[in-house]
């Protein structure tokens, strides 16, 4: 998989969920992969065009890396590890079939890791959890991933799973269709190409 440097925008954000967004970090999995991770301050980049974490603690995020660059090259790996397990268990989802045994464990492992560095907060007398780049540290934008993930993965929305038909693409998404026939990522790039190509083999034929 090749690194790529990539500059995060709107149109990047399509999944419909932090979780599958992330996955999408890779473009062209059917054909050449890129990775847009390609360094810690990418993550950041990303994360904080998702409105993943408060802008406060991916400041605090980016002086943890500046300060030990081992440490941030370890925990982006790590993130791209459950970005990895968690793109083979969705794409399996996705055309009907049950994720892995080895892709369940990881997973678990990751809500583990998530949930020990949780803690409850109460918001007008409603508990929630919540992480922080100080019992975090540089695997807060993981932890949180996770924890959408896990979400994503006992919710209804599962049904709506795809797999964008885009050639050079492989973006996951939930079909928020009222016919729930949506084959493309975003019709504004990978379906008009799409269109594009069908437009010429016709002119061909």
């Amino acid at each position: 998989m090749r690194l790529e440097p990539h500059d995060f925008r709107a149109m990047d954000l399509v999944g419909g969920d932090p979780a599958l967004d992330l996955i999408n970090t890779v473009t062209a999995r059917d054909t050449e992969p890129r990775d847009w991770l390609d360094g810690y301050p990418a993550l950041l980049r990303w994360a904080r065009k998702a409105a993943l974490v408060a802008p406060a603690d991916l400041d605090a995020l980016a002086a943890q890396a500046a300060a030990s660059p081992a440490k941030a090259a370890a925990a982006l790996a790590r993130c791209k590890q459950l970005r990895e397990t968690l793109c083979v268990a969705l794409y399996a989802l996705a055309a009907g079939e049950e994720p892995g045994a080895a892709e369940l464990d990881a997973l678990d492992q990751a809500r583990l890791a998530a949930s020990r560095a949780a803690r409850l907060v109460s918001h007008g007398g409603r508990l929630q959890t919540q992480w922080s780049a100080e019992r975090s540290g540089l695997d807060l934008i993981a932890h949180v991933a996770t924890a959408f993930a896990i979400e994503l993965l006992r919710d209804a929305r599962l049904e709506r799973l795809r797999v964008c038909d885009g050639r050079g693409c492989g973006w996951v998404f939930v079909d928020t269709s009222k016919s729930g026939r949506r084959r493309w990522c975003d019709m504004a790039t990978c379906g008009n190409v799409a269109k594009a190509r069908r437009f010429q083999q016709r002119r061909k034929d």
